[in-house]
């Protein structure tokens, strides 16, 4: 497994770690109210701002985890950092996917505001459209990777 494999492997996991997690602390703070108000965007603002920067914190922790206990396993402690045409396409192909998602959140989002939705609801689907276009970017360059073109 490349170090550029081993990397997306990890950013995957932290990105369903994290999106699970806010899936469910969203029910919960709905479930105990926490949205009924006129400030239940304000509300969701202050659970997601902080939610970013810890999972960019835990995505970097895993990685450099993961590439100690790869290196530990396989007896192969120095990963190639070069980077090829090969690694430009396949990061290429994972920006179109993250593109792709972002936008159709995005359109989905103003679509269901138009539709009557509240801001939340609407800021829901912009979010979770930007985290499907994450993972289906490290999905499309894994499976680049696995293929190999």
């Amino acid at each position: 497994m490349t170090y550029q494999e081993r990397n997306n492997v990890v950013s995957i996991l932290s990105n369903l770690a994290i999106s699970a997690y806010i899936l469910l602390r969203l029910l919960d703070m709905n479930a105990s109210g926490e949205f009924n108000g006129p400030d239940a965007v304000n509300v969701w603002a202050r659970m997601v701002i902080w939610v970013i920067p810890l999972g960019i914190l835990a995505t970097i922790a895993g990685t450099i985890l993961f590439n100690i206990g790869f290196a530990i396993v396989t007896g192969n402690p120095k990963p190639s950092f070069v980077v090829d045409e090969r690694d430009r396409l396949f990061e290429r192909r994972g920006m179109m996917a993250i593109v792709g998602f972002a936008g159709a959140g995005f359109v989905s989002a103003v679509i269901a505001l138009a539709l009557g939705y509240s801001a939340l609801v609407g800021f829901n689907i912009i979010y979770f459209g930007m985290a499907a276009g994450s993972m289906g970017a490290d999905l499309v360059k894994f499976f680049s990777y696995r293929r190999g073109y």
